[in-house]
């Protein structure tokens, strides 16, 4: 097991993740900016950020039922759509001014009917996301950014210049520039912050401004720096798979042992830190990055690409083995789980396949099998 004696990482980023609103979100707001709810990575938060909005992944994990969001969405809904209902209908997320969706699964799909037919905020915009990433797809995505332009100008007021979005790009490529600083640390021989750790930075960056994030990852770059390595783990671990916003489930997996070095979910710092063109057209360099960034299960072949991509992250993290953790309920990452583990098998690496609900449950359960996935890799 981790020895707990290291002594945790002291920074109040890292305490965003204990509330739906924080201090940071609040400031914004009483200085006159919104916040707006997005739900997918392929939402370009610079879009939001470059219309004076505060982008805010939506997120619910601390929801104890779903009885009132199954009336409208039914138990086959995967839990994350469900409780973000939930949250949404007792007022939890008060302070989101409005959403912006993709139309990346049907679970997304209804929950967007249903937040515009209950709650009728001022913004429901729905992005209509191609299957695949060649030209045609990314002249399509960028039409659909053009299109959630006019929408927010229209339903919000804010203006968005081409130099705004052009600003808010080169303001979150620094942003992913710092992360990837922070990346490098989990790189070597001994890492110096836990996975549970850095999960914690992602809610941040995907809870606040990003001017407010790049301030608060160079000040946590500079105590990781001087910081002692988390000692006693005994397998390094990447986890992939759907949407994850809570760290106690990495934080069950490293009590056992097991380092997480990589994340390749949803929410997860790999697929976040890829870069922006800041010399192509605005709102084609947003389309193309989005199309073509570590894909989703919804992307039509697109399996080969994915595959090498994480293949090649588990070398470069150097992983003992990989943990796939598809949401209970979501068709495209259950198929693509078992796609995933057949291959990595043929590559021979490591892999355990572990379904799971969004809100935390089954924690002995999870404790008991990454343990056993840690002793059956030997170590």
């Amino acid at each position: 097991m981790l020895n707990r004696k290291t002594e945790p990482l002291d920074h109040p980023f890292l305490n965003v993740v204990s509330g739906l609103n924080n201090e940071y979100i609040s400031s914004a707001r009483s200085g006159g900016k919104k916040a707006i709810g997005f739900f997918c990575s392929y939402v370009p938060r610079e879009l939001l950020d470059a219309a004076g909005l505060v982008p805010y992944r939506m997120r619910a994990p601390n929801n104890t039922g779903t009885d009132v969001a199954d009336t409208y969405l039914g138990q086959f809904n995967c839990s994350y759509t469900r409780c973000v209902l939930e949250s949404i209908l007792d007022d939890s997320l008060d302070f989101i001014d409005g959403y912006v969706f993709v139309a990346s699964c049907d679970h997304l799909r209804r929950l967007y009917d249903n937040v515009r037919y209950l709650v009728k905020p001022d913004l429901c915009h729905i992005l209509d996301l191609p299957h695949k990433t060649h030209d045609d797809a990314v002249d399509w995505y960028t039409e659909e950014l053009h299109i959630l332009r006019d929408n927010i100008e229209q339903s919000l007021g804010n203006k968005i210049r081409d130099d705004d979005i052009v600003g808010s790009i080169k303001r979150t490529n620094e942003l992913r520039t710092v992360l990837s600083k922070i990346q490098e640390l989990r790189k070597i021989d001994e890492p110096k912050l836990t996975g549970e750790e850095m999960h914690r930075i992602m809610v941040g960056i995907n809870s606040t401004p990003a001017d407010v994030a790049i301030e608060q990852l160079k000040e946590i770059y500079e105590k990781l720096e001087e910081r002692d390595p988390p000692r006693g783990y005994r397998a390094r671990l990447l986890i992939m798979g759907s949407q994850m916003d809570d760290p106690a489930y990495i934080a069950a997996m490293e009590e056992m042992g097991g380092l997480v070095v990589g994340d390749a979910f949803c929410e997860g710092s790999i697929q976040f830190a890829e870069m922006v063109d800041e010399d192509e057209e605005p709102l084609r360099a947003l389309a193309t990055r989005y199309v073509r960034k570590l894909s989703c299960p919804r992307m039509f072949e697109g399996f080969k690409e994915r595959y090498g991509r994480i293949a090649d992250a588990v070398s470069e993290y150097r992983a003992d083995g990989v943990v796939i953790e598809p949401m209970k309920f979501c068709d495209t990452w259950n198929i693509d789980a078992q796609l995933f583990v057949n291959r990595f098998r043929d590559d021979h690496i490591e892999v355990l396949k572990l379904e799971r609900e969004y809100m935390l449950s089954g924690v002995g359960q999870l404790r008991t099998r990454v343990q056993a996935f840690i002793e059956m890799m030997g170590k």
